[in-house]
This record gives structure tokens, sequence and C-alpha cells, in this order.
């Protein structure tokens, strides 16, 4: 099985998550273009902070099951225990955290209006949930192909809804999360027919395990959404939803930018998880650098477009009422081009078995963005939001690099300029012949 993941068309592999992640990230892109372009900038803030704390919720449940299930699997492909078993807790964080977010929406002096919808955050969470149950099966699997075709039915199917939706009915926040768990339907359906996954009882030990794992990995991937959340949560304390809503469009292109990140990270998670497994250090050091590398090349190219075309793309995707937007487009973008080092980093540490050291330097971040959101945005606004978040970023980038090199020995600046500059000599040299 290593052998494979090593070996793997890893094309192939990233072609049919790239596929996956487009899908899905395709099927929320449309859904809120059509959104913010039907709504009030008052009502789609409301939407914003509404679906901000359904995101942290999902991404405590996702800690425990994504890369915990995925080396469970890797390791014990044919075991129908540990399918059932992550399962088990995967429905069961769905339920608890159903019922947490209804209290706080109950607790937080929240508008009626938002209020209102968090009585349906259980929907919300078990369409996310379940999609991301699914996607982590066929990680683990490496069955990149189902996983693109059960996200692509899924967007397809919300894409249908929703065109009904807003083109012969009365649109509504509640009418929309209504569609979402609607389109999950035929995805699941799909995605039992193709994979066929067998059941058995659950195991204590495999649950423990996962558990185990995803203590530390849950509250990293809880305090790194805080972390990207935190602007948004205090802007919507500090501004108002008007203030909030422009803040979110300039920040769902920053995150529909990213794609190649999120699809790539899939693929690389299973690669580094088996260059450790064997044994190098040679062989993770060269995986390490080569998978920065490759983020970067995607990476950089959709950074410089946003910079140089951010007030375009603001009003083909939303209206000229977004275009505050446009200088915290600048402010993030060039953060993103550290984040391959940052994403790196982060999955290298889970896959060696080492999240602790992941959670805490995140943990570190986020205090450093929460204070420096506390003093930036009462006085900047939504660019102040984006200053925080942005020297915030890379900050925790640059103390990881120096530090990962304890866990993998590997420098990760030199090895990734390394490897630039062969891979630059060897196209020089091919330009010559």
């Amino acid at each position: 099985m290593l052998n494979k993941l090593r070996n793997s068309a890893f094309v192939g592999q990233t072609l049919f998550s790239f596929g996956g992640q487009l899908a899905f990230l395709l099927s929320n892109f449309v859904l809120f273009i059509l959104m913010v372009k039907h709504f009030e900038q008052s009502t789609f803030g409301n939407w914003a902070y509404y679906i901000t704390i359904i995101s942290i919720a999902d991404s405590f449940r996702q800690g425990f099951i994504q890369n915990g299930l995925t080396r469970q699997i890797i390791k014990q492909p044919n075991n129908s225990a540990i399918f059932a078993s992550g399962t088990l807790l995967n429905y069961t964080l769905i339920l608890a955290l159903a019922a947490l977010v209804l209290v706080f929406s109950l607790v937080a002096g929240l508008n009626q209006d938002t209020q209102v919808l968090f009585k349906h955050g259980l929907k919300s969470l078990f369409t996310l949930g379940t999609l991301q149950f699914i996607n982590t099966l066929c990680q683990g699997k490496q069955d990149f192909k189902t996983y693109a075709i059960t996200n692509s039915i899924y967007f397809v199917s919300l894409m249908a809804l929703a065109l009904v939706l807003f083109f012969t009915g009365t649109p509504t926040l509640i009418a929309i999360i209504n569609i979402q768990v609607m389109a999950l339907v035929p995805a699941v359906v799909f995605y039992f027919y193709k994979a066929k996954p067998t059941f058995a009882k659950p195991q204590k030990a495999a649950i423990q395990e996962l558990i185990g794992f995803g203590k530390y990995a849950s509250g990293t991937n809880l305090v790194s959404l805080l972390f990207s959340k935190a602007d948004v949560l205090m802007i919507g304390y500090f501004l108002d939803p008007t203030a909030l809503a422009i803040y979110h469009v300039g920040m769902k292109i920053i995150n529909y930018s990213e794609l190649p990140l999120q699809a790539l990270s899939q693929v690389i998670y299973p690669r580094i998880s088996a260059s450790y497994l064997t044994g190098s250090t040679k062989e993770l050091s060269k995986t390490y650098s080569e998978s920065v590398l490759l983020l970067l090349a995607f990476i950089i190219p959709v950074s410089m477009v946003l910079i140089f075309a951010r007030s375009f793309i603001i009003e083909v995707m939303s209206s000229t009422e977004y275009l505050a937007a446009a200088p915290m487009i600048v402010l993030l973008a060039i953060a993103a081009i550290f984040k391959p080092w940052g994403r790196v980093f982060g999955l290298t540490l889970d896959a060696i078995g080492k999240p602790k050291v992941n959670f805490m330097m995140l943990l570190f971040s986020l205090l450093v963005n929460i204070t420096m959101n506390m003093v930036l945005i009462p006085k900047y606004g939504i660019i102040g939001a984006a200053m925080a978040t942005s020297i915030s970023i890379v900050l925790t980038i640059i103390i990881g690099q120096l530090k990962i090199k304890k866990h993998i020995n590997c420098t990760p600046w030199k090895e990734v300029f390394i490897n630039l500059n062969k891979a630059i000599t060897s196209m020089d040299r091919q330009m010559i012949k």
C-alpha cells in the first residue's frame, strides 16, 4: 500500500482531486454569486456570520475524522470496522455540535434574523459533515475519481435546485439551507452505489485511536479556522452587517483563489504520510520540499491575477457596492504566497504524529491575530482586519519553518530553493537542446 502511494500516478490523482474540490467550491461559488446579487448587504452579512460559526463547528468535527481516519484506512484498507467506527464518531459529533451551535445562538445576543438561521444548524452541519466524510473515505482509499464524481453530482443537483429557487420562487436564507440538504441525497446514493462500503461492528479501539489522534488535530483545525475567521467574528462585533458583507466578499475571493492548495493538500498528505512510514528522513525531506514547490507553482500566478485584476473580479462576482474590498484583497493575496510553506508544515506534523506541535503553533498565531484585530479594526475598519490577518500569517509561517528542522531534519527554505534552481536549470537545458 505504501509503495503504491509513493509510486502512484500523481498527475491523475491531482486532476481528480482538483476536480472534486472544484465541483464542491463551484457549488458554493455559484450560490455565493446568486446570494450576493440578490440579497441586501445586511441580509448577506447575517448569512456570513451564520456560515462562519457553522464552518468553525464543522472544522472541529473534521479534525477528529479526516487525517486520523485516512491514516487508519491507509494501514488497513479492507477493514470494514474502521468505516463503521468513523461513521459512528462522525455523526455523534454532528449531533453534539448542532446542539452547541443552537445554545450559542441563544446566548450570544444576536439579532433576530441571524438567530433564526441557527435553528437550522443541524441541516448545515449534516450536509457538510456527510460530504467531508465521503471525501475522507475516498482520500484514504486513494479513490479520487469517486470523490470527484460525488462532488460533481452534488454540484449539479444544487445548481439545478438553486436556479429553480432564484428564478421561479422566493429565495430566503432558510430555503438555501434546505436545498443544500436536498442536493446531498443523489451524491450519497452514488457513493454507496460506487464504493459499496460494507458495515461491521464499530471497534472501540479504532474510535479511541481517532479520538486520541483527533484531540490535537481537531484543536488544530478549530484554532486554524478561528484564526481565519477571527477577523469576520470581530468585524461582526466592532462594525455592522454591511461591513461584514463587504469583508466576506473579499475573503470569499481569496478562498476561491486558494483552491489549488486545498485540492493538492488532499493528495500531498497521503504521500507525506507514506514517506514518513518508510523511515527515510531523506525521502520525507524530499517530499516536503517538492510539495511546497508544487503549491507555489499554483498560488503565485493566482495571487498576481488577484492583485492586478482585483476590481474587475469584484465587479464580476458581486457588484460595485463591494469595491471597498479591493485594498484588503491585495494584502491577503500577498500573504497567500507564503501559505504553501504553512500548509505543508501542518500536513507534515500531522503525518509524523506530532499534531500537538501544529496545534501550539496555530494557537500562538490565533492569539497574535486576535490581538492585532482588536487594535486595528476599530482604527482602520476592514482594512485593519486584513492587515492583522496578513501579518499573523506571515509571522507564524516563518517561525514554523524555523522549527520544522527539529522534527524532520529539513531546512524548508533551503530545500525549496535548491529544488527550484534544479527545475529552472533543467528547463534551460531543455530549451538549449
